[in-house]
This record gives structure tokens, sequence and C-alpha cells, in this order.
């Protein structure tokens, strides 16, 4: 046979947080995969229902990613370090249709329980004690153990411990310098951020739009500050930068969603010259202060009314 004709393929390993699924093998033709077909292949293998593929993706690192692929992004066939990870932080589409997957519910109890495991969430002692009852050590009840963690402050959030300050920033009387280290927050309202022992908050709806820096470790956000009436930049550091534009993304389409806005436009966005989105501008901005902000600023100093 001539070897000219031999149809050669290769596989691109995904890793997941389910042991008894730990490595899926996804042959491809190309020499690069859409991101938005790996998912569909890697779902076939995993037994996973068509209506449930929407929310998972493909990521680059397991328990700390840096990358997010967009459907439209190209896997390349010799990317490493992939995982098949749940993709959806609003609890309502998780009961609504992944509770109806066999499959997809054994992944999600899996990313739970690895979640507890490496303590991004951490349950009080009667959720522990409860988390025990639906678990020995060769099986998990997915149904009920991933209920229990819906209950968990933090399991609809993504939390970023490798931040600093990649600038000045200066709003009012918040003064924090160049290097200063942040943990971020962000979950469907805004982002949370723990600066030297403090927790404040900044909602999506202050934030007029945000950058990334080409080199995948900056994201700036221009911020808007009600007093003043001007405009901060908050420029983050982290090798998790492009990861953490993916989750604001998210966060912000399910505040759409809820609030039945539009979807973000094409001139809502700039391109650089490989045509890879840098800027979006935040179609849910607004000056004005909702009461939800007012609600959790009981709690966090509000970053956008500090005077």
């Amino acid at each position: 046979m001539d070897s000219n004709n031999i149809e050669m393929k290769t596989a691109l390993v995904l890793t997941t947080f389910d042991e008894t699924n730990q490595l899926i093998k996804v042959p491809i033709d190309e020499e690069a995969i859409f991101a938005e077909d790996l998912v569909r292949k890697a779902g076939k293998l995993l037994g996973l229902k068509d209506a449930s593929l929407k929310y998972f993706g493909i990521l680059e690192g397991l328990h700390t990613p840096v990358r997010k692929f967009s459907c439209v992004d190209k896997v390349p066939a010799s990317a490493k370090g992939l995982t098949f990870q749940k993709w959806c932080f609003d609890i309502n589409q998780e009961k609504k249709f992944l509770f109806k997957d066999p499959a997809a519910l054994q992944l999600l109890c899996a990313q739970a329980k690895a979640a507890v495991e490496h303590g991004r969430l951490t349950p009080t002692t009667e959720q522990l004690q409860k988390l025990e009852e639906h678990s020995d050590p060769s099986f998990t009840v997915p149904l009920p153990y991933v209920t229990e963690c819906h209950s968990m402050h933090g399991y609809s959030s993504v939390t970023i411990k490798d931040c600093v300050l990649f600038q000045d920033f200066k709003l009012q009387s918040l003064q924090f310098p160049e290097g200063t280290g942040i943990v971020l927050s962000a979950a469907k309202r805004g982002l949370q951020l723990q600066i030297n022992g403090e927790d404040y908050f900044l909602s999506w709806r202050k934030v007029r739009r945000w950058t990334r820096a080409e080199e995948n470790v900056l994201m700036t956000m221009v911020i808007y500050s009600i007093p003043s009436d001007t405009y901060v930049d908050l420029c983050i550091k982290s090798h998790q930068a492009h990861y953490l534009v993916a989750v604001v993304m998210e966060m912000i389409k399910i505040m759409q969603a809820e609030l039945k806005g539009p979807v973000f436009q094409t001139s809502d966005l700039k391109r650089n010259k490989r045509g890879e989105i840098i800027e979006w501008n935040n179609i849910t901005f607004s000056t004005t202060r909702f009461n939800a902000e007012r609600e959790i600023a009981e709690n966090l100093v509000d970053i956008s009314t500090v005077t």
C-alpha cells in the first residue's frame, strides 16, 4: 500500500477531573481544530448529550487554568496541558440541563469534589458532613453531592490569587502602588478584590471596557468613579490573565441574560493585526448606581463610590 495514501491521524489528549475518564484522546485529521469541534468530539467520547455541550469548554491547565479557548479559536495538534471542564457559572442552568444528563452530572460532581479537596470551596462542618454522607472512597453519589455544593459560598465564582497591580492605582482616597498583591473573585454581579486585608467590590456595570495585552499576562479595566465622574485604569498582571478575560466575558453574559439586554456586537470589539480580539466595550455599563450594587456595598467597599 502506498504510504502517501494512508491518512495520518494524531490525537489531542484532554484531562478531566473525573478519575474514571481522566484522559481522553481525541483523534484529529488536521494541524489544528476549532475548539467548538473539539468540545463536540470529546463530549461524544464522554457520552454527553448535545444540549450539554455548550456548558463545557477546552482550557489550558486544570486547577489553575491560564486560558479558555473560545469556540472559534483553533487548537493546534501539538497543544499540551489541555483540559475538558465545565464552563458554566449559572446554577439554574446546571439544574435545568446538566442534572438531566448523567455523563454531565458525573463531570460536575468530579469538578466540585476537586474544588473541595483543593480548597476552592470551603464547606462548613455541617456541609462537610453531608458531603461525606454522599461519598465513600470508591464512589460518590453525584446529584446530592453537587446539590450540596451549590449551597456553598463561591460555587459560581472564580478566584485568582496570583495577581498584582501592574501600575499604581489611584482613585479618590484609594492609593495602591504598583506591585500590590490582589486576590480576585469574579462572580455574575462583579469583581471582589482583596487588597491588604480589605475586601472591595467592583460592579461589572461600572467597568466601561477591558483590554487584554497581547502577551496575555495583563488585563486592564477602565472603571467609573461616581463621586468624581471620572475614569481610572485598573491594570492587573497575572499568568492567568487570558483566562480571567474569558471569565469576565462569561459573567457579563449571564448578567446580560438576566437584564434581557443585547449581546456583544462587532462594533463593541477591537482587534489586533492578527484578528485577535484585544478590547471589549461593556454594553451593560452605566453611570447609574443600582439597588443590587447598594446591597453588596453593605458588606464590601464599593470602589465606584469611594470618596
